[in-house]
């Protein structure tokens, strides 16, 4: 079996924005703030550990943030910088393996399998890195298994700026030890699901027949959260990231409630920002879906899609057409557009993805 050989590396930096903003001031390390808009309706993409402690988290609503936090500083987000540091961060870790999967701007897979260093231990070489990262300003905490699941849920336990590590003989326990939350693919509806049948740990999964659990929660469903608490994982670290998507999204300034201001919108603002993305990736503008995305005053999200190969102005129109109904009149607060980029041509792959 492939991961049973292999040394397999999660680097997460930490509270990567927040740490990228205090480089650039450090006044910001003794005071609470967020980075993700300075107006009562942003959203919170990250924030510095001293807001944490008030409750702040990503995805939080900037206005609910401040309620918990009236002191929390608020930040635009810098993203080229952000960007800047990442490839600074990632031209380290090349001096360590060749084999480096970006995960996303923050979060690198990194395959040490083949290193030498500290005659081939993955702990003291994740450390080293981990000190060198940490010179530029930047702390980064690491889960170190043979395989990427278990890395990716081990990077976690020891936040901020340490380390984990799961070995081979020790997944299976060390997955049936999980509340099922904290395995990829479990959100709140499925854990409330499983959680009525008494079901709450990985340990609990691995009581139970592959087929108990499909008859729960469906065939995929079933399938892929049983093989993830037997632990099982086969995937490799893949050395080049291919882009999957390309999409553009807004938060509205005031909700609307009109089909006819959200058209305008997408028209005026969505359409040929979406457009100029596309066309700096592929000139000839060749995709493989388009999706809309809709989210209400109260974080419900409505998305649609349809399978195109060529970028389409009328598919879009029917797309929203066929969507706005289902809002059932709720105020809407964000609008976005997205298409899905054809895989597997090998001449579109980026070395770092953002």
């Amino acid at each position: 079996i492939y991961y049973i050989m292999r040394k397999i590396i999660l680097l997460d930096l930490d509270a990567f924005f927040a740490s990228c903003e205090t480089l650039k001031n450090p006044r910001l390390k003794n005071i609470p703030f967020a980075v993700g808009g300075n107006s009562a309706r942003s959203v919170v993409s990250t924030c510095n550990y001293l807001a944490r402690q008030f409750g702040v988290k990503s995805a939080m609503p900037v206005s609910q943030a401040l309620k918990l936090c009236p002191d929390l500083t608020l930040l635009n987000s810098d993203m080229n910088f952000y960007k800047e540091i990442s490839a600074h961060i990632f031209n380290i870790l090349t001096d360590y393996t060749p084999i480096i999967e970006p995960a996303s701007i923050d979060e690198f897979y990194l395959d040490l399998t083949d290193n030498d260093r500290f005659s081939g231990s993955a702990n003291l070489t994740v450390r080293a890195i981990r000190d060198e990262i940490r010179k530029i300003g930047i702390t980064a905490s690491a889960g170190i298994s043979c395989q990427k699941m278990v890395a990716k849920i081990a990077s976690d336990e020891k936040k901020p700026d340490g380390q984990f590590t799961v070995l081979p003989h020790e997944i299976k326990d060390y997955m049936a030890s999980l509340d099922l939350r904290r395995i990829p693919g479990v959100g709140p509806k499925t854990e409330k699901k499983l959680q009525n049948y008494g079901l709450r740990y990985g340990s609990d999964i691995q009581n139970i027949s592959r087929g108990e659990l499909i008859n729960l929660i469906g065939m995929q469903g079933g399938m892929r959260l049983y093989d993830r608490c037997q632990g099982i994982d086969n995937r490799q670290v893949e050395k080049f990231h291919q882009r999957k998507s390309i999409g553009v999204e807004r938060t509205l300034s005031q909700n609307i409630t009109s089909i006819e201001k959200a058209f305008a919108l997408y028209e005026k603002k969505l359409w040929p920002s979406l457009v100029k993305r596309l066309e700096k990736y592929d000139e000839n503008k060749h995709i493989s879906a388009q999706t809309i995305k809709i989210k209400t005053q109260d974080f419900q999200i409505t998305t649609m899609s349809r399978q195109s190969t060529i970028l389409s102005y009328d598919l879009f129109t029917k797309l929203f057409t066929e969507a706005w109904p289902r809002l059932q009149g709720r105020e809407v607060r964000l609008l976005g557009l997205s298409v899905i980029l054809p895989q597997g041509d090998a001449e579109k792959q980026m070395e770092l993805d953002f």
